[in-house]
């Protein structure tokens, strides 16, 4: 007798609809950690330009609303600004837009025509103080 080595039809579509059970539990979980991190990283740059203006509120007594006073632009390079103050993703695009406030502060507006997964995320801002909020979805 000969004996028939393999697997069953409904032994592959019950393997089939795990991993389809499994795939559809990870992927929303993975995707909101993906957002939290991108979110992360806004926090982090907001945070840089907070410090960046206040070392320039200690030199020159106010505080600055561009980012070429911030940092030497007198070459009409980019060659002075810190390489955390803009991140890009592959594209070359940033995820978020940067401003800075005039009052010492600044936030940043998600670039949704880059990543739409940011498209539910509100502003990351940061006040005079330093207090950083938003960045919810």
């Amino acid at each position: 007798m000969r004996r028939n080595k393999g697997f069953t039809l409904i032994e592959l579509m019950i393997v089939v609809v795990i991993i389809g059970i499994l795939a559809a539990l990870a992927i929303p979980r993975f995707m909101a950690a993906s957002k939290k991190s991108k979110i992360s990283e806004a926090r982090m740059v907001v945070k840089q330009i907070w410090t960046a203006e206040q070392v320039y509120y200690e030199e020159t007594g106010s505080y600055t609303a561009t980012v070429a006073d911030l940092f030497d632009w007198s070459d009409d390079t980019a060659d002075n600004i810190p390489s955390g103050l803009v991140v890009d993703i592959p594209s070359g695009e940033p995820r978020f837009i940067y401003y800075i406030d005039a009052n010492g502060g600044a936030h940043a507006e998600p670039n949704t025509s880059v990543d739409a997964s940011l498209g539910d995320v509100s502003n990351v801002v940061i006040d005079s103080d330093g207090n950083i909020t938003g960045g919810t979805f």
